[in-house]
């Protein structure tokens, strides 16, 4: 038998023109065109060997694969589309309604959505707001002084509202807690009493934020504490005692005797016949407009001056100073904020009560203080602050969004006390109305004339002076 050759294998060229595509024609004149082909088709093999190991990896899906030659890149559009979804899964489109975290500033909270958030502006968000304290649980702790829990309350409704009534029961407070405080075994007073003061100072922060004034009287409390782990200080009773005398020290001279200077230093500049102007009601400005009332009407009868009190929704403090000085016969122009410009020309003073004063001197005082002193500037009329020095503090604010306070936004609407935990009472139900209440804004240091303290009369930009000396004002 003789043996038959070996037939050659078919060429590329005969694959392409069996199949009777118009490439073939290209492929046999022009070489470049035939390595861009070669290359496809080896792309082809490599596609079809991936399909073949995924469908060895799920026997469901075994398929029968076509050989890998150019004919599989020559294919019909639809089988062409079909190979390509069974080897590589469609992705999922993103949906509009879940937005993309890059979208999203770095360090900031999300933004919420018109439709979500009706209550405050995202921007606010970190400022604190009057919570009611949870009294059952707060006595349930047992770590709570039952006065703590008292002057809670109070705080949180708002019947301690000023910063000198809340510093004061605050440190009237703590001298029953030391007083009630006994040290366990095997500890010492100035160690442990500071981690028994801590939680009830917690529990006051939740209910209605201290301030400027409250957090300079509780580290000069701990400063009093810690002085007795330098040096010797008797018996447990009698450090007890010590610091109990010393509160009492603090709030004499730092609260009640400043006050008593600031009146006696601020009547000076009222002069007989003069038109003074003040806002919502400060409890120092209110003594001072009474004992220069009466040192004047005891020097001459007929002498008097009158005083314009403008307000403000929602709080409406300005009543209850209108109150008080109509039982002495004062004369006596009450009016809203809104009103004050035609009324300001004829005032000779601006009298402002503060609830700190910052290193920068810029003035923090209830919301509406900024525009009546920045009317005032432009009217030309002296603004003086009444402020006592434990209200000074260390930091430079330079706006009245990063540290302030939310009020009751019911107090904007017709709310009774009963309506105020509904829907109206937050008020809600108004679509697009976003109800606002800030207590506190700030006034540039530029629109204050002068700050009278109980070391006297002083520019604002003097408060870091005041600060490095505080250690010895008593």
């Amino acid at each position: 038998m003789s043996a038959t050759p070996p037939v050659a294998p078919p060429l590329l060229s005969d694959n392409i023109q069996g199949e009777g595509s118009v490439k073939s024609k290209v492929v046999k004149t022009d070489p470049k065109k035939s390595a861009k082909e070669a290359k496809k088709e080896k792309r082809a093999a490599l596609v079809a060997s991936r399909a073949v190991s995924q469908s060895t990896d799920n026997p469901t899906d075994l398929q029968p694969q076509p050989s890998p030659n150019l004919s599989t890149q020559i294919q019909s559009p639809s089988q062409s589309q079909f190979r390509t979804t069974t080897s590589r899964p469609p992705q999922q489109p993103p949906t509009s309604s879940i937005p993309s975290k890059k979208s999203q500033p770095i360090g900031l909270p999300d933004l919420p959505s018109t439709t979500t958030s009706t209550h405050k502006y995202w921007i606010l968000t970190h400022l604190p707001t009057h919570a009611s304290p949870n009294t059952p649980l707060a006595f349930k702790s047992g770590k709570l002084h039952p006065i703590i829990i008292r002057l809670g309350v109070l705080m949180s409704s708002g019947t301690l509202r000023g910063a000198n009534a809340r510093t004061i029961g605050m440190m009237i407070a703590f001298q029953e807690v030391i007083r009630d405080y006994e040290t366990p075994e095997n500890a010492v007073l100035w160690k442990d009493l500071p981690g028994h003061l801590s939680p009830m100072i917690s529990f006051l922060e939740n209910c209605r934020p201290k301030g400027v004034g409250g957090g300079n009287a509780i580290r000069w409390l701990k400063g009093e504490i810690n002085r007795f782990g330098e040096q010797e200080f008797g018996t447990e009773a009698e450090q007890k005692q010590y610091l109990i005398d010393a509160i009492g020290v603090y709030i004499r001279d730092r609260i009640e005797f400043a006050d008593q200077v600031i009146a006696t230093t601020a009547k000076e500049k009222i002069k007989p016949g003069d038109t003074v102007v003040t806002y919502a009601r400060s409890s120092l400005v209110e003594r001072v407009l009474i004992e220069a009332w009466t040192s004047m009407r005891i020097l001459d009868p007929s002498s008097s001056f009158s005083v314009i009190i403008v307000d403000s929704r929602p709080l409406l403090e300005g009543r209850s100073l209108l109150t008080t000085l109509s039982s002495y016969n004062i004369p006596i122009t009450y009016t809203l904020l809104p009103l004050l410009a035609p009324l300001l020309p004829s005032a000779d003073l601006v009298l402002l009560g503060t609830s700190a004063l910052h290193a920068d001197g810029s003035l923090y005082s209830r919301a509406g203080t900024a525009m009546i002193a920045m009317l005032a500037k432009e009217a030309r009329i002296p603004v003086v602050a009444c402020c006592e020095t434990y209200k000074f503090g260390e930091r430079v604010v330079l706006d009245g969004v990063g540290s302030n306070e939310l009020g009751d936004v019911s107090d904007f609407f017709d709310v009774k006390e009963e309506e105020k935990e509904t829907e109206k009472g937050k008020g809600k139900g108004m679509e697009g109305v976003i109800p606002l209440s800030l207590l506190y804004d700030l006034t540039p240091p530029s629109l204050i004339t002068a700050v009278c303290t109980e070391i006297g009369f002083i520019p604002p930009s003097s408060v870091p002076t005041v600060l490095g000396k505080a250690n010895n004002v008593v």
